[in-house]
């Protein structure tokens, strides 16, 4: 027995709408979008397949701070749709910004040691 077992379905309170009200499929995967990782985070297979996917259906991949090789930026089914901006990042070249949907600028990212941006022991210990 769970909690959500327990749960009944009350079809009393609305009226049912008529399908010919309801979004078509068509409309409503153009909102889809993946989360933003980069090609350290999982494979570059991995990443490729994601928007080729999101392309397919109309939706949006995002290249996350990795960026994209620009064979990929070159051939509209593999090339992410959302480019990512980190400060500091190299890599990002008017080609890269000019092949995106939509533009993420990262500001204020936190530092994560061993990465380049240390945080002072007194900033990360209540001492």
């Amino acid at each position: 027995m769970t909690l959500r077992g327990l749960f009944k379905f009350r079809d009393d309170l609305r009226q049912p709408i008529s399908i010919d009200e309801v979004e078509p499929i068509s409309e409503i995967v153009k909102r889809f979008s993946t989360g933003a990782m980069s090609m350290g985070a999982i494979s570059p297979e991995a990443h490729e397949t994601l928007a080729i996917a999101m392309n397919r259906i109309g939706g949006k991949s995002n290249t996350g701070e990795g960026g994209e090789s620009v064979e990929r930026l070159l051939d509209r089914e593999k090339r992410s749709a959302v480019k990512q901006v980190a400060s500091g990042r190299f890599g990002v070249t008017s080609m890269y910004l000019t092949h995106a949907d939509d533009i993420q600028i990262k500001m204020a990212q936190g530092a994560k040691p061993g990465e380049g941006g240390q945080l002072p022991p007194h900033k990360v210990y209540p001492w």
